[in-house]
């Protein structure tokens, strides 16, 4: 009868480590650990402790060193000295340096927006490659609030997690594996919240849930339905035709306190409104489309009028000048608020 040795990871020399098996004789009184060289068959490393448990402890002086491949072999002994026996073929593991494998954020660091890149760090002396690595956002109470998944992809050792709330406090782990399973851990980091505005980052956020086997989708996107004045004309599938129609979407578009909206459209009528916000209480907003050629607009040009209304007092501005579109482009208009101040910017983009 001879003990089975279970699997043997990856450890630093300097540190040694402890090796499981797995017993079912008689009671243990010693423990031989037996350990060779894997190429030369050369022993290294052959001590007996006096001990009752089912592994033994390879000390920091055991003689072996990092860079090396090593086959271990573990015999038993009980009240009657009997020695078991000896495997037939022992079990392998390398000895390797510790890796640095650091995130590049710190602990007690201060984050200055609702979102953040976490890059990651790795190097390993005998030129060990990473395998795999996870990085885990989790809420002060250290329950998982966002994961990366296992990453197979080590050449972007990068991750963004998004939606942190502003004032509070997160910590950010990250874990891996080496290419001969040398588990990594950087241990839970401190992060503290502490921004003006939340950015806006992504429509979709994915987290891997491993351990339901689902995958869990997180959305900035706000479900709305507009309400047409007559059946609405597509054009190419792609847009709706509003030049002799409107839209009115009052649920899940809000105009209330600073906000910042971005419509896009092309061939909007010159001279009509093409836009109207309300907060439904105290205050609308008209945007018009002007073209003409302006005493500072070096010729022809397109100019967006916003006309603000504010219990009585009107607030009127006028964006950039911009080129009339091509066949091929389209406005983008960006319209921002904060507090009684508006900003109206336009820019061309590629149609779709």
């Amino acid at each position: 009868m001879y003990a089975i040795i279970h699997n043997i990871e990856p450890f630093d020399s300097s540190d040694g480590t402890e090796i499981k098996f797995t017993w079912q004789g008689n009671q243990i009184y010693k423990v031989r650990c037996i350990i060779k060289d894997n190429t030369s068959g050369e022993i290294k490393y052959d001590q007996i402790v006096e001990s009752m448990k089912q592994s033994f402890i390879v000390p920091i002086n055991s003689g072996l060193i990092n860079g090396g491949y090593y086959i271990a072999y573990i015999t038993v002994f009980d009240v009657n000295n009997s020695e078991s026996s000896v495997q037939g073929i022992g079990t392998p593991f390398y000895c390797l340096s510790s890796p640095a494998f650091k995130i590049t954020v710190e602990n007690s660091d201060i984050l200055k927006s609702s979102t953040c890149k976490i890059g990651l760090n790795y190097y390993q002396t005998e030129n060990e490659s990473l395998n795999s690595f996870l990085i885990t956002l989790y809420t002060y109470q250290k329950t998982e609030l966002q994961s990366s998944g296992n990453i197979y992809d080590t050449t972007d050792m990068s991750y963004t997690i998004t939606g942190l709330e502003n004032a509070k406090q997160y910590y950010i782990r990250a874990t891996g594996k080496t290419l001969h399973n040398m588990n990594l851990d950087t241990g839970y980091i401190l992060l503290t919240v502490s921004y003006q505005i939340a950015q806006i980052f992504s429509p979709l956020e994915l987290n891997n849930k491993s351990d339901y086997g689902s995958i869990e989708i997180k959305s900035n996107i706000v479900s709305t339905v507009g309400m047409p004045d007559k059946d609405v004309i597509f054009i190419d599938n792609k847009y709706v035709d509003l030049r002799d129609n409107k839209v009115t979407y009052d649920v899940g578009f809000k105009t209330e306190g600073d906000f910042t909206k971005v419509f896009v459209f092309y061939e909007p009528k010159q001279n009509n409104r093409i836009i109207h916000l309300e907060d439904g209480k105290n205050f609308t907003v008209d945007i018009y489309y002007r073209k003409g050629s302006f005493s500072d607009s070096s010729g022809e040009k397109g100019v967006f009028e916003l006309v603000a209304n504010s219990c009585g007092i009107k607030y009127i501005l006028f964006s950039n000048y911009i080129e009339i579109p091509t066949e091929t482009q389209q406005f983008a208009l960006c319209v921002n608020r904060i507090g009684s101040y508006y900003d109206l910017r336009v820019i061309h983009v590629n149609k779709k």
